[in-house]
Formats: C-alpha cells, sequence, structure tokens
C-alpha cells in the first residue's frame, strides 16, 4: 500500500511538472511568437485562438502543474487526506476568483491592507526564524540561513512589485511608457534559488 500511494504521488508529480513545463515554457514560445506579430484578431484565426482550448490550457498550466505535483507530494509524503483535496479547491478557486472578479478593478486601499499583510507576515516569519533556528546546531542553522535570504528576497519582490503596478493606475505617470520590472525578475529567481539550496541542504542533512 506503501508503495502504491508513492507510485500515484511520483506519477501526479511528474505529470504536473510535464503539464507546466509543456505550456509554460514550450507554449509560451509559441503563443509570444503570435502576439508579437499579429494582432488578435489574426491570432483568433490560428490555434492559440483568444478562449480556445490552447489558450486556456496555457493560461492555467502553472496553476493546474502546481497543483497536480502538489498533491502528489502530500500523497507521496502520506499527510492528511485533506491536504490533497483542500488544497485543489482552494487555490483553484482563489485563482478564478482573481481572474473573474477582483482582477479587473484597481484598488488603491485594497492593494494597502494586502501590502501590510504581507510585510507583517513576513516580520512574523523572521521572528518564528529567530526562534526555531536559535537551538539547531551549525548546518542547521546554515540551511536556514539560505532560506531566510530566499524571503528577503521575496519580500523585496513584493515591495517592488506593488510600486511597478501601482504607477500604471496613477496620474502622474499617465503617458509613460509601461515599467519593465526586470528586478521583480531577478529578485523573484533570487528567492526561488536560495530556498531551494536551504531545504535541499536541510534535506542532506537528514540523510547523515
Amino acid at each position: 500500500m506503501k508503495m502504491k500511494k508513492q507510485t500515484m504521488g511520483l506519477t501526479l508529480f511528474w505529470i504536473g511538472l510535464l503539464l507546466a513545463v509543456a505550456f509554460a515554457a514550450i507554449g509560451t514560445r509559441g503563443l509570444l511568437g503570435n502576439l508579437r506579430t499579429l494582432t488578435i484578431e489574426e491570432n483568433n484565426t490560428t490555434i492559440w485562438a483568444d478562449g480556445g482550448l490552447l489558450w486556456i490550457l496555457w493560461g492555467f498550466s502553472v496553476t493546474l502543474g502546481a497543483v497536480l505535483a502538489g498533491i502528489g507530494a502530500f500523497v507521496y509524503v502520506k499527510t492528511k487526506p485533506a491536504f490533497s483535496w483542500l488544497t485543489p479547491i482552494g487555490v483553484i478557486g482563489v485563482v478564478f476568483a482573481m481572474l473573474m472578479v477582483w482582477s479587473k478593478v484597481y484598488n488603491a486601499k485594497l492593494f494597502g491592507i494586502v501590502g501590510s499583510i504581507i510585510l507583517l507576515s513576513f516580520f512574523v516569519i523572521v521572528w518564528i526564524w529567530m526562534k526555531k533556528y536559535a537551538g539547531l546546531d551549525i548546518q542547521e542553522k546554515i540551511a536556514g540561513s539560505y532560506k531566510l535570504i530566499g524571503y528577503i528576497f521575496w519580500i523585496n519582490t513584493s515591495w517592488f512589485l506593488c510600486g511597478e503596478t501601482s504607477r500604471m493606475h496613477l496620474k502622474a505617470f499617465e503617458g509613460l511608457n509601461p515599467p519593465t520590472p526586470i528586478e521583480v525578475i531577478v529578485f523573484l529567481v533570487l528567492g526561488w534559488f536560495f530556498v531551494m539550496i536551504g531545504d535541499y541542504k536541510e534535506m542532506r542533512l537528514k540523510k547523515i
């Protein structure tokens, strides 16, 4: 039974990974090639028509891929079953709510409230990190330190992303070219990289 669950978990993980890579990485190349050279009307005569099957699969590929990989991970480690079915409902529900309702409206107060929650959450995480790692050995502290660096890059991602997106809705910046938030991409990459290194080192410590 344990082997069957682990096999099922690994299968879901790989399906999620392949779905995300196929559409988000390879598919994006084909779609953007169209959007750079064609009008939306011309694009809609191709296989990448707005609202068509490939367009929808591309738009939700990372969401579905991540959810499948997450479910696979829950099944693999045999955590509580509720995680395996509540997670897809919650994540997909929030994504649809964002796309159908809230993404169509800009509300400065909402951004301010959510931004404050994110900032407070970051400092709570740092506080918990200090309490958690203070009593551990040096190797565990090193692994945790990499993850904390990643969190610091992520909070900078949130801050600069807020600034870049709000500019497009402020009168003072009307008529200017839309921002190219390269710093957001760099912060995201560095954040994921350092958290990945921290998790990898923690995994290696458990094998020693």
